[in-house]
């Protein structure tokens, strides 16, 4: 039967299960949104701009574990999204991104609107397609929604002439395919024979983000608790990839190959489960894996494999069913005594290290404005178990992740793209896609004004986020940079660009202004009551934390 291509475009969004839409429309995406009038299966989640939309969309999808659509508007529109874009394909973020070309029937004129939209998304997006036909946009949005969440997961995006979802003809539109991905990776029987061997005090594991994806954190836990070794996270991992709260996490990586270098020294083996092996930043001298470390590497995309670092066993399969098979192969294998004697003193170091961290918190409680750490602290302490959390707080960060202490994965969001912007509207996506939960997002005060617009959809969604912003009126990180470069900014004591006091953003007003409750806390110790207040409310509410440079 003839049918129009937005009818055949609804079909796809229905069979993949979508029923969130985000986007901030133009003239050239009216036929999708005149197609949504009388389409109440389908909500448009309307963002002010579209590098908010892309962020709502990358937590939606992180939260969810299902690629998310994302409408943009022709050229401009997707120019606005390229920095969050840039974050959702670091992050591995399944997105389907469409945006509208101008009607074909007068591009050879080169009209208002129109662009080469394949060409701007190519350096962001997996692979890039513009629909010259009725006839194939049925298959290539089925593709871009199945390529979307093949490993290494990513944006895809489709350019939607407008004149293409107006057209009626032939508009077919290809089943849902079923696909198995969960491959068992060859070489398991080596790979546990070279765990078992190695002393647990000299083993270590690391998570990289494709753990979490895979949902391999249960099966990752049950590994490490076999060998009785401790599990570290790859450098800015973006979200919960072991038990933050299990004795034998010690935390993530840091993000510079000195450091890494320095860690990974203590130890014969490493077993890396994830994609990139060590991503740095800033540069450092040194290799972050030293001579003589055994690198062992497990992922879903080959690619990865020996594509810095030299591996002693690569392989290449999903997480969960390699890490499901290799527990199993383990468990004859292993000393069980050396396990639980490894454990037990991991459990020891590990509370040593967490008093002393808590403890530094405590003591910054009395200080104004307030000590990060005591900022962190206190709004974590403030949550339920296993709260959400989405953090963009920068240089506070290392304090809500140490705090943020969780047995079950899914509930931290990061963004490992380094670009500003994403926390905020990021909060938003992943309330919607965990059912309207509580969120709290901390965000530092520069990254909070590249997002600012996700707070009129906050309130619009009545969604119950609520936004930390904790401000210290300065571009912190970059002026740590300058003081390591040790150059005439570090010299003068003059950073230039990097104060936000002429004027200050009063985050309070600024809430306000777009519908949503806001309160000034500048104690610690008043932190929990507001917390408990804000969420009380139901709404979404944003707090500002004035603090302190550490």
């Amino acid at each position: 039967m003839p049918r129009t291509g937005r009818d055949a475009l609804l079909e796809v969004l229905r069979s993949e299960g979508v029923t969130h839409l985000f986007g901030n429309p133009g003239t050239t995406e009216l036929p999708l949104v005149d197609a949504l009038a009388t389409a109440e299966d389908l909500r448009y989640v309307l963002a002010l701009q579209e590098a908010t939309a892309v962020g709502m969309a990358d937590g939606y999808a992180q939260v969810t574990g299902r690629p998310a659509l994302l409408n943009l508007h022709t050229s401009a529109g997707l120019g606005n999204a390229i920095g969050n874009l840039t974050n959702a394909q670091a992050n591995g973020t399944p997105l389907v991104v469409t945006a509208g070309q101008q009607d074909r029937r007068h591009l050879h004129h080169d009209p208002l609107l129109a662009g080469d939209l394949v060409g701007l998304a190519r350096s962001v997006s997996k692979w890039t397609h513009e629909v010259t036909t009725l006839a194939e946009l049925g298959t290539i949005m089925r593709r871009a929604f199945s390529d979307a969440v093949a490993a290494p997961a990513g944006p895809v995006f489709v350019s939607i002439p407008m004149d293409v979802l107006e057209e009626e003809g032939e508009a077919p539109v290809p089943r849902r395919s079923t696909i198995e991905r969960g491959s068992v990776a060859g070489g398991v029987e080596d790979l546990a024979r070279r765990l078992a061997s190695t002393d647990p005090e000299r083993l270590l594991l690391v998570a990289g983000d494709e753990v979490a994806a895979a949902g391999a954190v249960e099966a990752l836990t049950e590994v490490a608790e076999l060998l009785g070794c401790r599990v570290s996270g790859s450098p800015l991992h973006s979200n919960t990839v072991f038990p933050t709260a299990h004795p034998q996490w010690a935390g993530p990586l840091p993000p510079h190959a000195s450091a890494i270098g320095a860690e990974l020294a203590a130890f014969d083996t490493v077993l890396l489960v994830g994609g990139r092996a060590f991503m740095v930043y800033p540069w450092s001298p040194g290799p972050p894996v030293p001579e003589g470390v055994a690198l062992l590497h497990l992922s879903p995309d080959a690619s990865q494999l020996g594509r810095t670092w030299p591996t002693d066993l690569g392989m290449v399969g999903d997480p969960r069913a390699t890490l499901e098979a290799l527990r199993q192969v383990l468990a004859p294998l292993v000393s069980r005594d050396a396990a639980a004697a490894s454990a037990a003193r991991l459990r020891e170091r590990s509370e040593a290290a967490r008093a002393g961290f808590e403890a530094k918190a405590l003591a910054g409680y009395d200080a104004q404005p307030m000590a990060p750490a005591a900022a962190a602290h206190a709004l974590l302490s403030a949550l339920p178990p296993e709260s959400l959390v989405v953090d963009e707080a920068i240089t506070t960060g290392t304090f809500v992740r140490g705090f943020h202490r969780v047995t079950t994965p899914g509930r931290y969001f990061f963004c490992r793209g380094g670009g500003l912007g994403w926390g905020m509207p990021a909060a938003c996506g992943v309330s919607l896609g965990a059912d309207r939960a509580p969120v709290l997002c901390v965000v530092g005060d520069g990254s909070a004004m590249y997002s600012a617009q996700a707070l009129w959809t906050a309130a619009h969604e009545q969604l119950p986020v609520l936004f930390a912003v904790v401000n210290n009126r300065q571009y912190l990180i970059l002026k740590g940079y300058l003081r390591g470069m040790e150059g005439e900014s570090a010299r003068s004591g003059r950073f230039v660009g990097m104060d936000l006091v002429d004027p200050p953003v009063d985050f309070v007003a600024l809430a306000t202004s777009m519908g949503v409750p806001a309160t000034l806390v500048e104690r610690a110790g008043d932190v929990g009551e507001a917390v408990r207040a804000a969420r009380a409310q139901g709404g979404p509410h944003l707090l500002e934390l004035p603090i302190a440079a550490p």
